[in-house]
């Protein structure tokens, strides 16, 4: 369940009870002033999967200027009506709640960037002392989660701006990790160890296990369940990698640190694939005429990714 709250002029509230009323019996109605104006905040829980369908309905009120309507979500954990069997919350956030949480996701604060650098550095090191245990603590820090998901679900909505946004915070993230990666080992003259060889070791299995990886963090972003668990999982296709890249640059072995690159390049573009197409299999799709025209825009992007990620995973598995 969860509980919307629509904000409308006064005179607008009855088209506001008229959509609501035919999801909910429980529609509370508030009058309020914001500045001058005389509003009304309507309040009802509804059921989480016609979220969606309410929003498309209420903006489609003729009556409702832009910037008259001002729609809030709310968490509900549960209702209980005597006589009424109680109602629990939801397990899936609604496309729009998705899509809102998916903007503000495209772009990393000041803190995660930081984040990102601690994780890179923590995860250098421990490829280098070759400890294992140390290159887990770096991959539970690395925020590469949001801005790659995010992309997906710009690709399956039609969003390009936020596609090129998540892509852009995506790869100068990965960047960022290479270079704070090559940085901290200057001091030391690493060398080549089990833990480094593992991770430049890729076959088939490490190219199913990123797809496999992608399609479950964008379900975690979805259903807003564990998205840490799944950020870790994401860092596990991408942190060791780009750190690997890094020493490689440091002790000038281009081969390998092409090698850990390309690893690097194939899990990134498999997580944006299988992450968008898990959404389109859940049924995300474009809200508007505009962003359906974006995406068919934009059906060259899979496709693309998909050959770049072939060819690369064949030259990986090629060899040197």
């Amino acid at each position: 369940m969860k509980q919307i709250q629509v904000q409308v002029p006064s005179e607008g509230e009855k088209n506001a009870v008229e959509v609501l009323k035919e999801y909910s019996s429980d529609i509370v109605q508030q009058s309020a002033t914001s500045g001058e104006q005389e509003i009304t905040l309507v309040t009802a829980t509804v059921n989480a999967q016609d979220i969606d369908e309410i929003t498309a309905q209420l903006k489609a009120v003729k009556e409702f200027e832009p910037g008259q309507l001002k729609i809030r979500l709310l968490d509900q954990e549960s209702l209980i009506e005597k006589g009424q069997k109680t109602k629990g919350s939801a397990t899936r956030l609604s496309q729009e709640e998705v899509y809102s949480k998916a903007q503000e996701s495209a772009l990393l604060t000041r803190p995660q960037w930081i984040l990102m650098g601690l994780s890179a550095a923590i995860a250098s090191y421990g490829l280098m002392l070759d400890n294992i245990i140390v290159v887990i603590g770096a991959m539970m820090l690395a925020p590469v989660l949001s801005p790659l998901v995010s992309s997906s679900i710009a690709l399956t909505v039609g969003d390009e701006t936020m596609l090129n946004q998540g892509l852009l915070t995506a790869v100068t993230g990965g960047l960022m990790a290479i270079a704070v990666s090559a940085l901290v080992v200057i001091p030391f003259q690493p060398e080549l160890n089990s833990t480094l060889l593992l991770i430049t070791s890729a076959g088939l299995p490490n190219l199913l296990l990123s797809l496999f990886v992608g399609a479950a963090a964008a379900l975690a972003f979805v259903t807003d369940y564990r998205d840490q668990i799944a950020g870790v999982a994401v860092a596990v296709a991408l942190v060791p990698p780009l750190a690997a890249t890094g020493i490689g640059l440091r002790i000038d072995d281009l081969i390998f640190a092409r090698s850990a690159f390309s690893i690097a390049s194939v899990n990134f573009l498999a997580v944006l694939v299988s992450g968008s197409l898990a959404l389109k299999l859940l049924g995300f799709a474009p809200s508007t005429y505009y962003k359906k025209k974006t995406a068919e825009r934009l059906n060259y992007v899979l496709p693309l990714a998909v050959v770049v990620m072939i060819g690369v995973a064949y030259m990986i598995l090629a060899g040197p």
